[in-house]
């Protein structure tokens, strides 16, 4: 399970459509970082306040946010689990001449001295996993959730789809079983004008967006008796989320190991020892060899390089005590370069996947109407268009975070909940 995404670059030969509504925008752009490592922080928050626009930063902590002209003398919010929040004036972006870097500092939190437990990393992790079981269902959910897939080109959006998704999400005890996802509703929009000589396509995304519950499919290229051999653990700073407390466990793949890893953080419930988050990045950087788990097909004369691939999965406590899936999130860039040409061309990919509803009554979707790992969203979205359903939301915005999305769409999610 060490590559999640698969991609085929392909040549094609097309037309403008338009992606988004005209009007006059201004474009702010940063880099998030820690404020003691200097690392970049990727998927940190950043928000114009009183509108519902944001956006998260990159695998490379960059984030370019674009939004009306008319909100310049707003504030930016930028804010990361386990870090104090800060707020800085669209006006002080539009006055330096490049790219702004923002510090934030890490907030500590003291672990509750009625919890007593050895702070042996491994050995929480380890716990974790065991108590899966105990904190997670052991039956088969239906779930309804909201999908996403951008690609930019540059800075520019070249394909945008969204889907309201049903999921029959199989049970987290050791079992052969798998995600079921089908598409309700669901539309595309491609900007043929930039999309030039190489067209991307990305394949298999909505499978993908439920793969990576590395809860259900453990650990990140490594079977869980043997992550000590592939993984390093680091105790950090404990945080809190939703009135929790969670332990804050980095992991790395280990100095000398020649496979192609990952890095990144678990959070884990102080309480109950159930894992609420993990955010984690491959070890591509610098890795020519990389490029090709990800990438399924592309012509001759082409190269290409990966520079990041990062992910996000994020669960939540329901009333019963269980904890259930509840988004996931996957960035991906890579450039492409023709042979014989002096410049490369830049290629994001970002998918999002949230839940909006759940239900003990599971039923199986049936084959026909599944989603396979070798769709293509955008064209299988295609399938299942009905601009009736978006009502008011009648144009695609990539950058209004998709939380946002959901409550404009809320009403047709509630309707769509009751059929």
């Amino acid at each position: 399970m060490k590559a999640f995404l698969i991609m085929s670059l392909l040549l094609a030969s097309v037309a403008q459509t338009h992606l988004l509504a005209q009007q006059e925008t201004t474009v702010i752009s940063g880099t998030v970082i820690d404020s003691e490592t200097r690392r970049p922080m990727v998927f940190a928050s950043v928000s114009i306040r009183n509108i519902g626009i944001s956006i998260v930063t990159n695998g490379e902590g960059y984030f370019s946010l674009k939004f009306p002209s008319a909100y310049t003398n707003e504030n930016v919010t930028v804010s990361y689990l386990g870090y104090h929040s800060t707020e800085i004036p669209v006006s002080q972006f539009m006055a330096s001449a490049k790219p702004l870097t923002i510090a934030l500092i890490q907030a500590s939190l003291p672990i509750p001295m009625t919890t007593v437990r050895p702070l042996d990393a491994l050995s929480i992790v380890r716990q974790a996993y065991e108590n899966v079981r105990k904190n997670y269902s052991q039956a088969p959910m239906q779930m309804t959730g909201f999908y996403r897939e951008m690609i930019k080109k540059g800075n520019t959006y070249v394909t945008l789809s969204e889907a309201v998704v049903d999921i029959h999400k199989a049970p987290y005890s050791p079992s052969f079983s798998v995600e079921q996802v089908g598409i309700y509703k669901g539309r595309g929009s491609i900007d043929r004008q930039r999309i030039d000589t190489v067209f991307v396509k990305f394949q298999g995304g909505i499978r993908s967006a439920l793969e990576i519950d590395v809860v259900k499919n453990p650990f990140l290229g490594a079977i869980l008796p043997e992550i000590d051999q592939y993984y390093d653990f680091t105790m950090e700073q404990p945080v809190q989320m939703n009135d929790k407390v969670h332990y804050v466990i980095s992991f790395n793949q280990k100095p000398g190991e020649e496979g192609i890893y990952f890095r990144g953080r678990l959070f884990i419930e102080v309480r109950s020892l159930a894992i609420a988050r993990v955010e984690f990045k491959m070890n591509v950087e610098g890795r020519d060899n990389a490029a090709s788990m990800f990438i399924r097909k592309k012509p001759a004369g082409l190269k290409a390089r990966v520079d990041y691939a990062a992910y996000m999965v994020q669960f939540r406590e329901i009333p019963e005590g269980k904890w259930i899936f509840e988004s996931s999130r996957t960035d991906i860039k890579f450039n492409a370069k023709w042979d014989k040409k002096l410049f490369r061309q830049n290629y994001t990919i970002t998918s999002e996947m949230a839940v909006t509803e759940y239900s003990r009554q599971s039923y199986k979707i049936p084959q026909e109407s599944r989603v396979k790992t070798t769709d293509i969203t955008l064209y299988r979205v295609a399938d299942f268009e009905d601009q009736s359903f978006w009502e008011d939301y009648n144009i695609i915005e990539p950058e209004s975070s998709i939380e946002q999305v959901i409550s404009k769409i809320i009403r047709q999610l509630k309707r769509r909940s009751r059929e």
